[in-house]
């Protein structure tokens, strides 16, 4: 039947909020159906909402089908079509019950209604009774990837051990359920940014495919599962990533104490689900803020663009906190050379899935915070990177420049190579150069070598100071394999990806000797004989153990891509790929961590690089060199 589009929104107010009843109409096949306004001040009726993704895979956003809402014609998206569908073949739609539609309760084509209808999220979806996530139609093998969520459900339940998972799932005969759970979160919904709320807020969810349905707890149980199958290629894929971070967040809201909820800051919670979909960038911010605990931080505004937002966002964060700490998430997400958004205004449109949170996002700062599982939510608190010591915020708004008070501590000299750059020499050394003068032994060098991998912090979330001597035992353990070219006969062969690190890196002078003359010595020294004692633990090579040595390395190395540096005045550290010879290693007052600033090619100020780990300087102490002179930056 064709449905002449008609319909028009009445206008509501801003404290209420549309609410759908499907009505039965024996004379008509359409879809009929009231809408009416409730003010959210006032109890509101027992309701369901819908979650999906607006568009579908073969028709986009497209709305070919129509419903009569208070008799009037309204065409609605494909993927709600197929919903309603569903919802009529359970028989279930008529049963009097209210429902919120977000495309339908809410006019879209009104900005200010849009803008003022984002702010009521959060209290719409923990008001519903329950929430109904609509993956879509049901495909060849959707009922296999449904049948394997419960099994791993099961596995979950019943307490194995990691190498009892593996050992049971990692095999031929589940090679089909495995690929019909990539292609289960692969489904568009899982991509949507606006889903992320949909999936952690409401009481209740119950996912739909076809006419098979799951709850959310199966559902995140299977994902702790397969996180813990390393070799199956699942963990590799955007649509696991995007589930398991679902999972995370969920797990920290759960986490709060009763009464209390446990919340992200807008900006962790943005560099998590960087690489959803949105069909608007302006709801990259705007798709997060009924979870974010900073959310009044900023307005919502469809009549700016994109980048003029998140100029706001980043400028109100260090307004707040008085903290220029949101600035290390441009080293991630760093706008395009075409565009005009200034160098240390994070891009979140930039589509990077972060998995490892960056060092201003340690967990003894709670402004920005990570996303640690619930019982990983303890640390120390005695330990944080405070490489500006207590010194306020020193800065002010220039247009859309940061002018930033602080020191130029160092400048980069060497850096290792990687995948994509190479290995950048350092300039001919002198003892002399060192600040204070010392002359360091070859075992001291490649301990801060290892801090500097490690970020000097025992896991993943920053929760812990790096146990030394069992990180340093590991590491040595494993370099000297590369060094010899032999098979120990009690030690595993180091990984690939620690083989690369250690090709990339062998060449580079630090302090006068190369990387690899540095190991040999230090091994050439009885005090390190110890870590040659066969008795000892072999070290743990398993990437999804975060909180050892091989964790560590992993997630700095090959997860962010970090490279060892060695600066003009000797010190050591670890810096973002794109970093350059000659970039400034500052401090900023105001920022926990380093960072690196590059002089423009016009000499009328500096951009951002990103944050830098100088080892032996992350505390502060490298302030009370007298030498340093404070400057004003003009950070463009």
């Amino acid at each position: 039947m064709t449905i002449i589009t008609s319909y028009s929104h009445k206008p509501i107010e801003e404290n209420q909020i549309r609410l759908l009843k499907f009505v039965e109409d024996e004379s008509s096949s359409s879809i009929h159906a009231v809408l009416e306004p409730f003010s959210i001040k006032e109890p509101l009726p027992k309701f369901r909402s819908i979650s999906y993704a607006w568009a579908c895979d073969e028709s986009g956003l497209a709305r070919n089908r129509g419903i009569r809402i208070d008799g009037q014609g309204l065409y609605v998206l494909d993927s709600l079509y197929t919903f309603l569908e569903a919802l009529k073949s359970k028989r279930t739609m008529y049963d009097g019950g209210w429902w919120w539609i977000d495309s339908v309760c809410i006019d879209q084509g009104n900005l200010e209604e849009r803008a003022s209808q984002v702010e009521h999220l959060q209290q719409i979806y923990r008001a519903a009774e329950q929430v109904i996530v609509w993956l879509g139609e049901e495909s060849h093998d959707s009922d296999l990837a449904i049948d394997f969520i419960k099994i791993l459900d099961r596995y979950s339940r019943e307490k194995h051990s990691v190498e009892e998972l593996r050992s049971e799932l990692e095999i031929e005969k589940y090679h089909g359920e495995w690929k019909a759970l990539e292609y289960f979160l692969a489904r568009r919904w899982w991509s949507r940014m606006w889903t992320v709320q949909e999936f952690v807020l409401p009481r209740s969810i119950s996912f739909w495919c076809g006419m098979r349905s799951i709850g959310r707890v199966s559902i995140c149980r299977a994902l702790a599962v397969a996180n813990r199958c390393t070799t199956i290629g699942i963990k590799e894929t955007a649509g696991f990533t995007n589930g398991l971070n679902r999972r995370r967040v969920w797990g920290l809201y759960k986490a709060g104490k009763p009464g209390e909820n446990v919340t992200l800051s807008l900006s962790a919670l943005t560099s998590y689900f960087s690489s959803m979909d949105a069909t608007d960038d302006r709801d990259r911010l705007y798709g997060l803020m009924a979870l974010a605990s900073d959310a009044s931080l900023m307005d919502v505004n469809y009549f700016l663009p994109s980048q003029e937002i998140y100029l706001r966002f980043a400028q109100s964060f260090i307004t707040h906190y008085k903290s220029l700490d949101i600035i290390s998430f441009a080293s991630i997400y760093s706008s395009p050379s075409s565009s005009s958004q200034p160098s240390w205004v994070p891009y979140w449109q930039k589509k990077t899935p972060l998995v490892i949170p960056l060092m201003v996002s340690q967990s003894c700062r709670s402004h920005i915070g990570n996303l640690r599982t619930p019982h990983a939510l303890e640390y120390d608190h005695s330990i944080g990177y405070s490489a500006s010591k207590k010194r306020a915020a020193v800065y002010s708004f220039e247009g859309s420049n940061l002018l930033a008070r602080g020191v130029v501590v160092d400048v980069v000299d060497g850096l290792a190579g990687n995948k994509k750059f190479e290995l950048v020499q350092s300039s001919e050394w002198s003892s002399t150069q060192l600040s204070p003068p010392n002359n360091f032994s070859a075992t001291e060098i490649l301990v801060s070598v290892c801090r500097c991998i490690a970020l000097d912090r025992k896991d993943r979330y920053l929760r812990y100071a790096m146990p030394s001597k069992d990180f340093f035992q590991d590491f040595v353990r494993l370099l000297e394999q590369l060094l010899t070219e032999s098979q120990s006969a009690f030690l595993s062969s180091p990984a690939q990806e620690l083989q690369e690190w250690f090709e990339w890196t062998r060449s580079l002078q630090i302090h006068g000797r190369s990387f690899k003359t540095i190991l040999r010595d230090s091994l050439d020294q009885d005090q390190v004989d110890i870590y040659r004692d066969p008795t000892n633990p072999a070290p743990n090579q398993d990437e999804y153990y975060h909180d050892t040595f091989f964790g560590r390395f992993f997630d700095t190395v090959v997860r962010l891509s970090l490279r060892l540096m060695v600066s003009r005045n000797g010190r050591i550290g670890m810096v973002q790929e794109k970093a350059m010879k000659g970039d400034l290693i500052c401090v900023l007052f105001g920022c926990n961590v380093p960072v690196l600033l590059r002089n423009s090619e016009s000499g009328d100020g500096v951009t951002f690089v990103g944050e830098c780990f100088l080892d032996g300087c992350m505390d502060g102490s490298v302030l009370d060199d007298h030498g340093l002179l404070e400057k004003t930056f003009c950070i463009r």
